[in-house]
């Protein structure tokens, strides 16, 4: 006679047991279950997309406007760099072309110059090695003992409350011959017209070292005009200059074909500057 297998119920499991198994299940973390999440997904929407387009061209926008931009500046910077090496090129021309005339290594010496050209004197180019700065922060050289007296003049007009400066002293031929040559053209001038308020290069006092412009730091719109001797720099140069052994260079004079130059005033306290201003 065969026994009937017996079937096992949640009654043949002891109280106690069947809550620790329920428990225990209700316990399990839903990895454990074997449950997975998927991701939430967000529809595109038209207006995003538009708002994505939006981004992307405006990115493109601006590259494309940085690089116009940049070509702008570099072409702008050669462009100056062009000016400027043009410049540097034309003195180096003209310094070359000085020193030629100088020396007498191509067009002639010194001696073959005519004494004076459109009524100014010729004289000769001081040498660098014979200037100093009117003082340590200046570009503008002179004679040793113009210089000199070029400080003490500046040192009591200052006391005195007058604010005398200089903005011109030795000119090399160079610079005289932009400032002939280089403005006549510019201008449109004749060789006669410009030669009424600029000398010839070769021919300016300003290449002795010993001649200078006057200017009135107070009024200093009044530099190169003849409303200059309205300025209290003037007056007080009128009054005072010849102490220092300084003299105006052109004097308002109705019967000179030179114009009249207030601000320009030349030393002539040593021998040498009065041999070269008064020579015969």
């Amino acid at each position: 006679m065969s026994i009937p297998p017996i079937k096992a119920s949640e009654n043949d499991i002891p109280q106690a047991r069947r809550q620790s198994v329920t428990a225990e299940g209700d316990k399990l973390p839903n990895s454990k279950l074997f449950t997975v999440e998927r991701p939430r997904e967000w529809p595109l929407s038209p207006i995003r997309g538009l708002a994505l387009m939006s981004l992307v061209v405006g990115c493109a926008l601006a590259v494309w406007q940085w690089n116009a931009i940049s070509y702008q500046v570099r072409a702008q910077a050669n462009g100056v760099k062009g000016v400027l090496t043009a410049s540097r090129d034309r003195l180096k021309g003209s310094s070359a072309n000085a020193e030629a005339n100088s020396t007498g290594n191509s067009t002639g010496s010194e001696s073959d110059d005519p004494p004076e050209l459109l009524h100014h004197r010729r004289y000769a180019e001081a040498a660098i090695a014979d200037l100093v700065p009117i003082d340590s922060n200046s570009e503008i050289k002179l004679r040793p003992a113009a210089a000199a007296s070029i400080n003490k003049m500046i040192a009591q007009a200052n006391s005195e409350g007058v604010q005398l400066g200089v903005v011109s002293g030795f000119r090399s031929i160079a610079d005289q011959n932009y400032l002939f040559f280089g403005v006549k053209a510019e201008r449109g001038e004749t060789s006669k017209t410009r030669a009424e308020v600029s000398a010839p290069p070769g021919y300016s006092e300003h290449h002795t070292g010993y001649a200078v412009d006057f200017i009135d730091e107070s009024q200093p719109d009044t530099y190169t005009e003849e409303s200059f001797e309205e300025t209290a720099a003037y007056q007080w140069l009128m009054k005072n200059a010849a102490f220092y052994n300084f003299e105006m260079s052109f004097p308002q004079d109705p019967t000179s074909p030179l114009s009249y130059e207030p601000w320009h005033w030349r030393y002539v306290g040593d021998q040498k500057s009065l041999e070269l201003f008064y020579k015969e």
